[in-house]
Order: structure tokens, then C-alpha cells, then sequence
């Protein structure tokens, strides 16, 4: 029997603190740059690893998935502010799958289906606000159109509110995944706003299932859902305090990914007017002089096409994390239990062995076979195995429907003064300085 080699190879960070300087100070050049020379697996520093086979990756979500955890460690036995253990994204083993059956008639086929037309009526709200030759930001839009999808499909309710969006944003931008970050329980300037965010979060989701409640008792929306739960029942873990946990997490995921893929494929299209003019050729031939429906995605084969390749490219989670239970193998190397694994669709997606020129936008790589071959796992934007994010149809339908309703209706270009970069917070992937002048199609 071959001996596995010791520890994998790593950089050395300074200031004393393995790595943690380098990757605050740019976390996709870091992950990025320890992919492409250690290999893939690379230590970032004590119990820290990335991974970035999509081999391994697949082992990691779908093979030997008892030998990893989507979290460890006890639950609080009380409600906490800022605390959703109890959330199905926070959950493992029985306890997930109770709450994922639960859960799961919110994204049966016939409810997205039924979901198209606010989709489209959101986004023509949002463009009614819109003047030709005057430059938007973006992501403000976006944001608020997005809690209306999320509100009303989710929620049976308009969540437009500033203070859910804007506390949404800023927790998003506020959390950083990996290896290390600074205690919350520091006074900076960032740790106080953040606390202050969470607790206007709190008051939003509190105020949002109290209005809610009576006429949620039963509804097949996720507050009635939520509170459908039993605690003990089949193994779940759901105190009384669950649909609090189940409400904020469910629109803290479901309301950034949304906002954040549209806005990056937006200023794609604006970058690159040879795709945003075959979108719109194509929108045109589709829809005729209709409203897009819930079967127009699947007609709109290029213009899927381009969401999938702003997906590869700035995926909306651009880092996920598991933790090992128990010690396994993982790229010809052993780990011990209890060490935690970054998983990173951004590099996967970048990574030159499976994507020809892979930081350039080519929509049209998705259509004429150059992919064909690729490992199922280096394409990862939403997840995959048993926990393949379970609204992933919706996200891909909505996109495609917004952005047909965008396209037929405006031609973008950049705002001259727009200075765009990512921002890697949270496991987001957020567009900074994106704004776009919206011009009338003839």
C-alpha cells in the first residue's frame, strides 16, 4: 500500500498570520494564485484547505458525503440575534432532509412556471423608472427588483422595504468565509455597522413574520412552511424560533445570488454590444410582439447561453465551505477530522484545463461542443449533489425572462464615469461601480 505524502504545499503568509494579510487584501487574486502554484489541494494555513479538483470536489458534495459537514459544532439552544443554525443551509443529516422535503414544494415545476409573469412584471416595473441617456446604478435597481421576485414568490409579499435590502447587502458584504477574519466582537468601524445591520435585519424579518403570520397558518408560501415544522419529528431540530432562522436565511440566499448574477450579466452585455445585438435579435425572433412566458427560457437557447457564461465567470457564490468529520483522502493527500475545506467555484470556473481562454466572455463556448467532455463538477454555480441549491431552476428561469424584458426594451452601454470591480465578501461575489445607460431600442 502506497504511504500518502505528508501536508500539502501552501504559501507563507506575513505579519505573523499564515496567509490572512494576502487574503483580505484580494481574495480571488489569493485563491486564485495558490491554485495555479501548489496544485489542488493547498493548505492556506492551520485547518484550512482549498480544494480545487473538480474530482475532489465531487467527492467532497456527492460521494463520500457522510465523511464532510455543511457545519459543526452544537446549535445555540436559544434565539440569538444574527444566529440561523436552524436554517435548512445550516443543517445536515436527518434534520436536512426533513427540512428540504418541507421545503421543497416552493420550487416544483408548476409553481416556477406560475411565477413567470410577476417575474416579468417586476422587471418592467423597474424599467418604467428608467429614462433613455440617463446613466443607473445598477445594482440599487436590481437589488429592489429582486426583492420583489423573492418577496412575492417566497413571501406572498412585497419586500421592497429599505430596510431588508440594505441590511441584506450589508451582511452580505460583511462576512468573509476564509481562513481567518478579525473577531465580530472588535469595535471597528466594520464590526459596528455590521451589528448595527443585523439588528435592522432582525426588526425587518420580525415586522415581515408578524404581518404575515395568521394568514401564512398553512399557506404553501415559506413562512407557513416554515412553521408546518415539529421539532423532533423525523429528526428535525426546529425550536420555535425556526421560522425566524428559515425566513432570514431563505432571503438572504435566494435575494443576492438573484440581484448579483443579473447585475454582472447586465454589464456584460453593456461590455460586449456583438452579444447584447444576437440577444436581441433573438428576444425579437422569440417573443414576437409578446410579453416573455414561463416557456420562453427554454427558446432563448443564446441568451441562456450568455447567462451561463456570466455564471462561469463572476459566480454569484464565488466560495463555499466544508468541514471534514472524519479524516479522509483528498487529492492523494490525508486530512484529519475537524479541518475545514474551501471550495471555490471561481477558481473551477477560471481554471484553463477545463475552460479554453478562460477570462474571456465567450457565450458561444456553450454551444458549439468545445465543452464537451467537461467534468460534470467544474462547473458549479449552483451547488451540486444532494445539495444542489434547490432554486436553481427558478434563478436560471428568472434571469433569462429579466434579462429577455431588459434587452428588448434598452440597449446599455457604460456610464463614463463607471469604475467596476468584484468584491469578494461573504461567499458573494458583488459588482462594485456598475453603472449603464440605458438607450431605447428603434
Amino acid at each position: 500500500m502506497t504511504e500518502l505524502p505528508g501536508e500539502p504545499p501552501g504559501p507563507v503568509g506575513g505579519w505573523g498570520i499564515a496567509n490572512t494579510a494576502d487574503f483580505h487584501t484580494d481574495p480571488l487574486q489569493f485563491v486564485t494564485r495558490c491554485a495555479r502554484e501548489f496544485g489542488d489541494v493547498v493548505r492556506l494555513g492551520q485547518d484550512n484547505y482549498l480544494v480545487c479538483h473538480p474530482r475532489d470536489i465531487e467527492r467532497v458534495l456527492v460521494n463520500a458525503q457522510r465523511h464532510f459537514a455543511k457545519e459543526t459544532g452544537a446549535k445555540p439552544t436559544e434565539a440569538r440575534t444574527g444566529s440561523y443554525h436552524y436554517a435548512l443551509m445550516h443543517t445536515d443529516g436527518e434534520d436536512w432532509r426533513y427540512k428540504r422535503r418541507l421545503l421543497q414544494p416552493l420550487f416544483l415545476r408548476e409553481r416556477v412556471d406560475i411565477g413567470a409573469a410577476p417575474i416579468v412584471a417586476a422587471t418592467e416595473e423597474m424599467l418604467a423608472a428608467w429614462r433613455p441617456g440617463v446613466a443607473r446604478a445598477i445594482a440599487d435597481d436590481v437589488s429592489s427588483l429582486a426583492a420583489r421576485w423573492v418577496g412575492r414568490y417566497l413571501m406572498d409579499a412585497d419586500l421592497t422595504a429599505n430596510e431588508v435590502r440594505r441590511s441584506t447587502s450589508f451582511l452580505a458584504w460583511n462576512f468573509r468565509p476564509l481562513p481567518i477574519r478579525l473577531p465580530r466582537w472588535l469595535p471597528t468601524p466594520g464590526n459596528l455597522r455590521f451589528r448595527w445591520s443585523v439588528h435592522q435585519f432582525e426588526r425587518a424579518i420580525h415586522g415581515l413574520i408578524a404581518r404575515l403570520r395568521e394568514r401564512s397558518l398553512g399557506a404553501s408560501n415559506l413562512l407557513g412552511l416554515a412553521l408546518q415544522a415539529r421539532d423532533g419529528d423525523e429528526g428535525c431540530l426546529a425550536p420555535p424560533w425556526y421560522p425566524r432562522d428559515e425566513v432570514a436565511i431563505m432571503l438572504l440566499a435566494a435575494h443576492q445570488p438573484t440581484a448579483i448574477a443579473l447585475v454582472w450579466t447586465l454589464h456584460l452585455l453593456a461590455t460586449h454590444p456583438e452579444v447584447d445585438a444576437r440577444v436581441a435579435d433573438e428576444v425579437v425572433r422569440v417573443l414576437g410582439d409578446g410579453r416573455a412566458t414561463a416557456g420562453d427560457p427554454e427558446r432563448l437557447v443564446y441568451t441562456m447561453a450568455v447567462l451561463k457564461e456570466s455564471l462561469r465567470l463572476h459566480p454569484p457564490v464565488w466560495m463555499t465551505a466544508r468541514e471534514t468529520v472524519e479524516p479522509c483522502e483528498l487529492g492523494g493527500y490525508r486530512l484529519g477530522a475537524g479541518v475545514s475545506l474551501a471550495l471555490s467555484p471561481w477558481v473551477l470556473h477560471r481554471d484553463p484545463r477545463w475552460f479554453a481562454d478562460p477570462d474571456v466572455f465567450r457565450p458561444e463556448r456553450w454551444l458549439d461542443g468545445s465543452l464537451e467532455g467537461l467534468p460534470k463538477f467544474a462547473y458549479v454555480p449552483f451547488g451540486g449533489g444532494a445539495r444542489l441549491c434547490m432554486g436553481a431552476a427558478l434563478a436560471r428561469r428568472a434571469l433569462v425572462l429579466a434579462l429577455a424584458t431588459v434587452v428588448r426594451r434598452y440597449r446599455l452601454t457604460p456610464a463614463a464615469d463607471a469604475r467596476v470591480s468584484a468584491f469578494a465578501a461573504a461567499s458573494f461575489l458583488i459588482p462594485q461601480g456598475v453603472r449603464l445607460v440605458p438607450t431605447a431600442r428603434m
